[in-house]
């Protein structure tokens, strides 16, 4: 099974989706977008247009779930996540990319989706570019977890609960649909 891990930049996925992993005894994929953006230009933040990102983010994406297989795992943002980042930035790109994601088979995936306020968001934000760029990313990837077939099934606001509690809550529930 494959859980996957969506929301705006600093929502906490990252630390929710290591946490939840490590309580399952499960691996973390930590947001392929986020490390190919460390060799992206200072001055080209993620709300660029960038239709070569975008195509290259999928193609890696890809590559490690088929490497991958359909072993139990954590990831973060995935093709939801990707998806929703390209739909804003590089619209054009956008068919491709999802008839590539359309066209593999995958584990059984479900998908937490996360969300926090604004002024929480801002606070951690450590990326270049707007927030409300961030914010509309990341509320929209569910929505493309559903269009690809991925249940989310559970929709969590993460501030001001501790991690701890947030994966306590979540267990049960990933338990009964696995």
């Amino acid at each position: 099974m494959t859980v996957v891990v969506l929301g705006p930049h600093g929502v906490g996925k990252s630390t929710l989706g290591r946490a939840l992993a490590a309580r399952l005894g499960w691996a973390f994929h930590e947001e392929l977008g986020a490390v190919l953006a460390r060799a992206r230009p200072a001055e080209q933040h993620a709300g660029c247009t960038q239709a070569a990102f975008d195509t290259a983010v999928t193609a890696a994406e890809l590559a490690r779930d088929a490497a991958w297989g359909d072993a139990p795992r954590v990831v973060e943002t995935w093709h939801p996540g990707n998806l929703a980042y390209a739909a804003r930035r590089s619209p054009r790109t956008l068919g491709p990319l999802v008839r590539a994601v359309r066209r593999r088979r995958f584990a059984p995936c479900v998908a937490v989706a996360l969300d926090a306020p604004d002024r929480v968001l801002a606070a951690r934000k450590h990326e270049a570019g707007p927030l409300s760029f961030f914010a509309a990313v990341g509320r929209a990837a569910p929505d493309w977890a559903e269009r690809l077939g991925v249940p989310v099934v559970a929709r969590v606001h993460t501030h001001p609960l501790p991690v701890d509690a947030l994966v306590d809550g979540l267990l049960p529930l990933l338990r009964s649909v696995r």
